[in-house]
């Protein structure tokens, strides 16, 4: 068993190992984080609240406290008052986090958007080992380019991505 971030006892308000089979309870849940290794969900876990990062601590763990290891873990939240939109809080990944890793982890945000019917996922993205190449070929858009920083936004009113 892969050893997950954060508090223990968050995993108690729930876990889902299959979005297809947890669609109601990813439904309901406000605040979660999805977790892959080596190209597999290993489970979504419940969050009792939106987990914020600084960019210090984005600074930190990408120079000095990434695992050497082929996983990537996913923070989202549905903001207070917009039931349409998700936010991409926080992706952290191991220095051996291949493509189909972290892909995976971005389509399966994708499905829990279209399980919430959600109209957008919004990102700000301060890692600059994170290409707008790479954002744009997983569907990303420049959003808000008149505000400092890199914004992003993933747009679903011509539907949703087919699930992989």
């Amino acid at each position: 068993m892969l050893r997950t971030t954060g508090v223990k006892a968050m995993s108690l308000l729930g876990v889902v190992r299959d979005p297809i089979i947890g669609a109601e309870e990813l439904r309901r849940w406000r605040c979660g984080r999805i977790i892959m290794a080596a190209g597999e969900l290993v489970e979504i876990q419940r969050l009792p609240w939106p987990m914020s990062a600084s960019i210090v601590q984005a600074w930190w763990q990408n120079g000095f406290g990434r695992r050497q290891e082929d996983r990537c873990v996913l923070d989202y939240h549905q903001p207070l008052g917009m039931p349409t939109f998700l936010t991409l809080d926080y992706v952290r990944s191991g220095s051996r986090t291949c493509y189909k890793t972290f892909a995976g982890a971005s389509h399966l945000l994708d499905e829990i958007a279209r399980i919430r019917n959600s109209q957008a996922i919004v990102a700000h993205v301060t890692n600059t080992n994170i290409s707008d190449r790479l954002l744009k070929r997983l569907g990303w858009e420049r959003h808000l380019a008149h505000w400092r920083g890199r914004h992003w936004i993933k747009r679903f009113h011509d539907g949703y991505p087919d699930p992989a």
